[in-house]
C-alpha cells in the first residue's frame, strides 16, 4: 500500500511542473498549478533524491535514478558559487534565518545516499562536489573549534541566535558525512 502510495506521489510530481527546465526543483506551484518560478532551494533537491534513491532501492526501476541524477547534476552545476561551493540564494548576505540554515544538510545528505546507486563516473563526480564543500568548510567557514557559518564558501560568521549556530554546525556535519561515505573511510 505504502509503495503504491509512493509511486503515485512521484508520478503526480514528474508531471507538475515542479521540475523545471534546469531539472531544478522550484518551491512551489501557482493556485493554477503552474511552476511558480520560486527559489530552487538546495533542501528541495535533496528531498526529491531522497525519495527517488528510496523508491529505487525497492522497485530497481532504472528511470528513478535517471531522474535523480539529472537533479543531483543541476544542482551541483547551478546552485553553488563560481568556486563550486553549494549556496543559497540567501547565503551572500547570511539571511537564511534559522531553517534556511539547514537546507543544505538535506541535499548533501541525500546526494550522499544517493551515491551508492550510481555508476562510477556520477560517483566521481559527486566525490569531487562534495571534496570541495567540506574544503571550503573547514578552511573557510569553521571559527574556533567546530563552529561553522552559514555560507559555506566563507568566511565564518558567528549568530547570537543558537538557534541559527546549532543548525549550522549539524549542516557541516552532514557534508562531513556525506564524504567520509563516499570516500570509503
Amino acid at each position: 500500500m505504502y509503495l503504491a502510495w509512493a509511486q503515485k506521489e512521484w508520478e503526480w510530481f514528474a508531471r507538475s511542473g515542479m521540475i523545471n527546465d534546469q531539472n531544478l526543483i522550484n518551491d512551489g506551484l501557482t493556485s493554477d498549478c503552474k511552476n511558480n518560478g520560486g527559489n530552487t532551494w538546495t533542501y528541495n533537491q535533496g528531498v526529491i533524491l531522497g525519495g527517488l534513491q528510496g523508491l529505487y532501492e525497492i522497485t530497481k526501476n532504472e528511470t528513478l535514478i535517471g531522474h535523480a541524477e539529472k537533479i543531483a547534476d543541476a544542482a551541483m552545476s547551478n546552485l553553488r558559487f563560481p568556486n563550486g561551493v553549494l549556496r543559497e540564494s540567501c547565503d551572500p548576505n547570511n539571511s537564511c534565518g534559522s531553517d534556511g540554515a539547514e537546507f543544505k544538510g538535506v541535499f548533501v545528505r541525500y546526494l550522499g545516499e544517493l551515491y551508492f546507486s550510481l555508476d562510477s563516473e556520477h560517483r566521481r563526480s559527486i566525490t569531487a562536489f562534495l571534496n570541495i564543500n567540506v574544503d571550503s568548510l573547514w578552511n573557510r567557514d569553521r571559527g574556533n573549534g567546530i563552529n561553522f557559518g552559514g555560507s559555506w564558501e566563507g568566511p565564518f560568521s558567528w549568530d547570537d541566535d543558537v538557534q541559527i549556530n546549532l543548525p549550522r554546525t549539524q549542516v557541516a556535519l552532514d557534508a562531513f558525512n556525506a564524504i567520509l561515505s563516499t570516500n570509503n573511510c
